[in-house]
């Protein structure tokens, strides 16, 4: 260290500090935005369409929509023209008149009760129900109180191509929905019976098969239909 006001030896190699002056710019050249190319944009629109998709399958109203999980693939069998058709029998486990209902078809819970005994349908004109082409029939679905859930009612023609389609109008629906706590009351009903009034509706003559969809079954219910003379 050198003493305040003492100048520094002859020969000392001791440089006085040089000083800089201010820091050069970096050069930058301004590349040009690379253009979308056709694939580019077939990606994204993809991540936008599995985006969309993936907040409709977690919305509320798609996780409590309780007929989704109903709807399975028809097994309704097939039959050639002119075969006899393989009628449902009726369910002599259930004491049906107890309950204030007629004979159901099929194995149960839900059965379609207002067919003939040997389970045939005769159909009204199609202009009874508003339309130009899809007579019907009106048919209970009765569901003991063993089963509260939803239950989805489809079905098709076993020796034809048409499908079963029920309630009224002119072009019918494809499938009927008993909700949870949904009936009429009658005389004789059981708590927490349910009895549902309904159209089934059908194009032409022939043999017949509702499926019945539940939480934790799905059957087959055939029936013969008959034009009213």
């Amino acid at each position: 260290m050198e003493a305040a006001g003492i100048e520094p030896a002859q020969g000392s190699s001791r440089e006085p500090a040089t000083q800089r002056g201010p820091p050069r710019e970096r050069a930058y050249t301004k590349r040009a935005p690379r253009r979308a190319t056709r694939h580019d944009c077939i990606v994204r629109w993809f991540l936008v369409v599995a985006a969309i998709a993936a907040i409709v399958a977690a919305s509320p109203l798609a996780a409590s929509d309780p007929w989704g999980p109903l709807r399975r693939p028809l097994t309704v069998p097939r039959i050639e023209p002119g075969t006899p058709c393989p009628v449902s029998q009726v369910d002599t486990s259930v004491n049906f008149a107890a309950m204030g209902v007629g004979q159901g078809l099929g194995r149960g819970p839900a059965y379609p009760v207002g067919l003939d005994a040997d389970g045939t349908m005769t159909l009204a004109p199609a202009d009874n129900f508003n339309s130009r082409e899809w007579m019907g029939q009106k048919v209970l679905w009765f569901v003991p109180s063993r089963y509260r859930g939803p239950v989805l009612i489809r079905g098709r023609q076993l020796d034809g191509a048409y499908r079963v389609r029920f309630q009224r109008g002119d072009v019918p629906a494809l499938e009927l929905r008993l909700a949870p706590r949904q009936s009429v009351s009658w005389s004789g009903k059981p708590r927490n019976a349910r009895g549902n009034p309904s159209f089934t509706r059908l194009r032409a003559a022939g043999c017949y098969g509702y499926q019945v969809d539940g939480q934790a079954f799905s059957y087959v219910v055939v029936f013969r239909a008959e034009v009213e003379s």
